[in-house]
Formats: structure tokens, sequence, C-alpha cells
């Protein structure tokens, strides 16, 4: 007994001996690629289990290192994913993402202010939350306003930060300074941006361009504009083949669409 219980002591230092030795020779810009690709196949699936797979291994780069704020970023970003994608906005699961996605981006940008992709993401959060919570617009409508704001005024031409302003503006009734023609006119701007746009670090976020095609798409769905949303998503899945918001839940629209006419 002494010595098969000595035996399973030894075997669980060694895998913790190994998964230290494993932590210690990826680096953090090693981890952060394998993650971000991680986070591309969860938001083709809406898969949780990718996402989770990429926290796993952000959380242990957050806390040290020089790509702190990046890492923090990513994971406010899985959790906004969660709650939009995979959640869909569920009312009792979603805010507690959004919650979390708040905490991970105010740190990310405890750590480095000039961080416009968190300033923006950020912004999209606090108006996901007023939509789980309208009273609370009192106080995060500002929040969310000022956010967006430094977001521009770092990175103006920022593909990723045009598109959640667009997309926020598209949704925010125009008593309150949106408005659907508003937002279709920044999403047609955010894609002109994303075709633009060029960075050499490839660390640094890329994610929205099938997106903003897909956005683009389903504004035309609801304009009653078929024709003109088909080309939209197919434009986002000649970007990406595998996405599957476009490929299994909006362009079936467009087919049932062409049906009833």
């Amino acid at each position: 007994m002494h010595k098969a219980r000595f035996n399973f002591f030894i075997s669980c230092m060694i895998i913790l001996l190994a998964s230290n030795s494993y932590c210690q020779s990826r680096t953090a810009a090693q981890a952060i690629m394998e993650a971000k690709d991680l986070i591309r196949q969860g938001s083709n699936v809406s898969s949780i289990e990718k996402y989770e797979q990429a926290r796993n291994i952000l959380v242990q780069f957050a806390s040290q290192g020089e790509h702190q704020s990046l890492a923090e970023y990513y994971l406010g970003y899985i959790d906004y994913q969660i709650a939009v994608a995979v959640y869909h906005m569920d009312n009792e699961k979603a805010p507690v993402s959004f919650d979390s996605a708040v905490a991970h981006l105010k740190k990310a940008l405890e750590i480095n202010d000039n961080n416009a992709e968190a300033h923006a993401l950020l912004s999209s959060c606090y108006g996901m939350q007023i939509a789980f919570s309208p009273m609370s617009g009192i106080w995060r409508g500002p929040k969310s306003s000022f956010e967006m704001n430094e977001a521009k005024e770092l990175a103006g031409e920022n593909p990723r930060v045009a598109l959640l302003e667009a997309i926020s503006t598209y949704n925010t009734p125009s008593i309150f300074g949106g408005g659907k023609e508003e937002g279709f006119e920044a999403m047609k701007r955010a894609a002109e941006l994303f075709d633009q746009w060029k960075t050499t670090d490839s660390l640094q976020p890329d994610w929205g361009k099938e997106q903003v095609y897909a956005w683009i798409g389903s504004a035309y769905l609801d304009r009653n504009e078929a024709i003109l949303a088909r080309k939209s998503f197919d434009k986002a899945l000649e970007i990406n083949p595998d996405y599957g918001w476009v490929k299994y839940v909006l362009m079936p629209k467009v087919t049932s669409e062409d049906k009833s006419q």
C-alpha cells in the first residue's frame, strides 16, 4: 500500500514538473498566438470549449511579462464573445460574462492605457450591459462614450474600433444618439478601413473582417434587400469559409427569403 502511494506521488510530481517546464519553455508571445488560433476556432463554431482552452493558456501570462495588457485584452474578448455568440445574450448567463469582460479590460488598461482596442471593446461591453439593465445607462452610457472617444483618439482608423462603434450606433435608438441608417453607413466605413488596414505585429488583434460583412449583410436583411445581403455574406465567407454565424445562421435566412418570393 505504501509503495503504491509513493508511486502515485512520484507520478504526480513528474506531471507537475513537466507542466511547469512546458509553461516556462513556451513564451508569452507563443502562448498568445496559440490562444488567438483557439479564439478564431471558437468564433467559427461558437464553441465555449475552444474559448476556455484559450483562456487557460492566457491566464498563465496575464499576471506577468511584457504582454500582460494584451493577454488581459484577449481574456476580455473571450468573455465578450461567449456572452454574444455562445450564450446569445441570454438574460441569466450573458451578464456574468460581460462583468468578467469588463474586469479584464480594465486590467488591460491599468497596464497600458494606450490600448485602443481595449478601450473600444470596454465601450461595447458597457453598451451591452445597458441592454440588460436599462437604468444603468445613467452611469454606463457616459462610460461607454468616454471609452469609445479614447479609442478613436488613440486609433481613429482602427477598423475594429470603427466596427464596434458602428454596431453600437446601429443598435442604439435615435433618441439616444444612434440610428439604423447612421450605423449602417458606419459599418460600410468600417469595411473600407479593414481593406486598408495593415499590421506587422501578429500578436495584435486581427478579428473583424468577416464580421463586418456579416453585420452589413444583416443590415441589408433588415432593409429587405436580400440580393445585397447575399453578396455581403458571400464576401464574409470568401474571407473566412468556416465562419459559422454566416454559414449556418445568416445565409439560410437569405435562402428562405428567396423561396418566399
